[in-house]
C-alpha cells in the first residue's frame, strides 16, 4: 500500500510543476493475492503489485495523456514532459471538457487491515476445513480466494484532491460429484464477512444429487434467476446501453426511448458508486464526486451516466462516471443495483410451478444486437427443474438467446433479499441484486452430453 500521504504528496507537487494551463493526475495502486485450487492441493498462489499514474494536460485547447508505472519522481517528470509534447502535436479543439472543480475528498473507512493483512496460515487453515468437509461427503472442490487493497487518488490544478483506500475479499467454490457440479461465491470488505462454509454448504446443495442431469427441449420457459445470473445480464445491459457514448452512437437500446417503458414496472436499476452495500468508490477517475443515477425508474428508460466530456456534448453535469484516462468506452456504470421486491426468495420458487432455477451464466455476449439488449450465453452449475415449486431434477447445460429487456417485461416476482456481487480480481465495481422470477425465457440449444 503506498498511502495516502505520500500519493497526494506526490501528484500535488508534479501538478505544481506542470507548465501547463491545466494539469490532472490519477493514480491507481493495487495489492493482489490469488489462492486457487483443486483437489485438495493449491496449485497457485500469486501476489501482484500494480500502479499506474496517468497525467492529463490541457494546453492551448490541446490535450495530452501519458502514463507512468511509479511514483518515482525524476519518471513523473519525463511523463509529464510526454504528455506536454503529445499535446504539442495534438489538433486543438474548442470543446474540451474544463477540469472538475475544487473540492477534497479523503475515504480510508473501506479499508480494512484485517483483509490487507491477511495471513498464509488463514488461508491454508480455511482451505483445510472447507476440504475435510468436501472429502466427507464424498465430493471434490475447485476454485479460488483473492484478496487486496487498493487505492486511487485524484490532482488536478484546480483544487480536486481525492484519495480513497478499500480492501476486497473474495471465495469462489465449484464443487464436483459424479457429473454434477455446484457454485457458490461471496465477496465482502471484510474477513468475517466470508463465511466459507455457508457458502460450501449451498455449492454441495446443487451436486449432491441421486439424479442424473435432465435434457430439456429447447424451447421457452419460467426461469428464477439467482442474484449471480441477474449480475451478469444486468453488467451486460451496464455496458451496451447506460453510458452516453453508446447513446451517442445511437448503438444504446435507451436511444430514443428516454421516458418510455422499456421493461416491467417491477425494474428499477440504479447506478450509485456511494452506497456502502456495494463496493462504494466516491469518486470516478477525474475526481468528480459520484451521484445515484437511476437508469430505469419503474420499467420507464430514466437516465444514463455521463463524465465531463459527454456532459459538454450533452449540456448535462458529469455523473462521476469518468473512466480511466486510457479507457476508450467512455463513461459505464460500475455500480450497479437493482431494487428489491417484496417475495423471499424461497417463495419464488414455490410460486413456479414449472421452470427452472439458474445460479449464474457463463459465456455470456451482449453484443448480438445492443439496440434490442439481445444476449445469447449458457446456464452453468446448480440449474434445477421446478416442478410443483420444488427443485427436482438437475438440468444439463441450456443455451439462452433471449432479448433481455422483452424478458423483464414479464416479471412475476422479486426477492427482497439482496446479494453483493463483485470479482475481487477485477478494479473497482460491484453489483448488488435480487432474485428474479420472469414468466418466458428462452432456450435455443442444450447440452447433449
Amino acid at each position: 500500500m503506498v498511502g495516502h500521504e505520500r500519493i497526494l504528496d506526490e501528484l500535488s507537487r508534479l501538478v505544481r510543476r506542470s507548465p501547463a494551463e491545466a494539469t490532472s493526475v490519477c493514480a491507481i495502486a493495487n495489492t493482489s493475492r490469488v489462492v486457487r485450487f483443486a483437489y485438495e492441493a493449491v496449485h497457485q498462489d500469486l501476489v501482484q503489485e500494480s500502479l499506474k499514474v496517468f497525467i492529463k494536460v490541457l494546453n492551448r485547447q490541446r490535450i495530452g495523456v501519458a502514463v507512468a508505472d511509479t511514483l518515482q519522481r525524476t519518471s513523473l517528470a519525463r511523463c509529464l514532459a510526454a504528455a506536454l509534447e503529445i499535446a504539442r502535436h495534438t489538433p486543438a479543439s474548442r470543446r474540451l471538457p474544463a477540469l472538475p472543480g475544487a473540492h477534497h475528498l479523503i475515504a480510508r473507512h473501506d479499508h480494512v487491515a484485517a483483509t490487507a493483512e491477511i495471513s498464509a496460515a488463514w488461508i491454508a487453515g480455511t482451505l483445510r476445513r472447507l476440504f475435510q468437509i468436501c472429502r466427507g461427503a464424498g465430493a471434490h472442490l475447485a476454485g479460488s480466494f483473492a484478496c487486496g487493497e487498493e487505492e486511487l487518488a485524484v490532482v488536478n490544478s484546480q483544487g480536486v484532491l481525492c484519495y480513497h483506500a478499500g480492501t476486497v475479499a473474495g471465495l469462489k467454490l465449484v464443487t464436483l460429484h459424479g457429473t454434477l457440479s455446484g457454485f457458490a461465491s461471496g465477496v465482502s470488505r471484510r474477513l468475517d464477512g466470508l463465511d466459507a462454509e455457508a457458502l460450501l454448504e449451498r455449492a454441495l446443495r446443487q451436486c449432491l444429487h441421486r439424479q442424473q442431469p435432465t435434457a430439456l427441449a429447447p424451447g421457452t420457459y419460467e426461469v428464477i434467476l439467482e442474484p449471480e445470473a441477474v449480475a451478469e445480464l444486468v453488467s451486460w445491459l451496464g455496458y451496451i446501453g447506460f453510458g452516453a457514448k453508446s447513446l451517442q452512437e445511437r448503438t444504446s437500446f435507451m436511444a430514443g426511448r428516454i421516458g418510455e417503458r422499456i421493461t416491467g414496472s417491477s425494474i428499477t436499476i440504479a447506478d450509485d458508486g456511494a452506497n456502502p452495500e456495494g463496493l462504494a468508490v466516491p469518486f470516478d477517475f477525474e475526481g468528480v464526486p459520484k451521484r445515484k443515477v437511476v437508469l430505469i425508474d419503474r420499467g420507464r428508460a430514466s437516465n444514463i451516466v455521463y463524465d465531463t466530456t459527454y456532459g459538454l456534448l450533452y449540456g448535462h453535469p458529469s455523473t462521476g462516471h469518468g473512466p480511466p484516462p486510457d479507457e476508450i468506452e467512455g463513461p459505464l456504470p460500475s455500480h450497479l443495483f437493482m431494487a428489491p421486491g417484496r417475495t423471499r426468495r424461497a417463495d419464488l420458487i414455490r410460486a413456479c410451478q414449472r421452470g427452472v432455477v439458474i445460479p449464474r451464466f457463463h459465456y455470456v455476449n451482449g453484443l448480438l444486437k445492443p439496440r434490442e439488449a439481445l444476449m445469447t450465453g449458457l446456464t452453468r452449475e446448480g440449474a434445477f427443474l421446478i416442478e410443483g415449486g420444488k427443485p427436482t431434477r438437475p438440468v444439463a447445460t441450456m443455451r439462452f438467446t433471449q432479448r433481455i429487456l422483452e424478458a423483464f417485461e414479464h416479471v412475476r416476482g422479486i426477492s427482497r433479499e439482496r446479494q453483493l456481487i463483485a470479482d475481487p480480481t477485477q478494479e473497482l465495481g460491484s453489483c448488488v441484486m435480487p432474485a428474479v422470477h420472469l414468466a418466458k425465457f428462452r432456450f435455443t440449444g442444450r447440452s447433449e452430453e
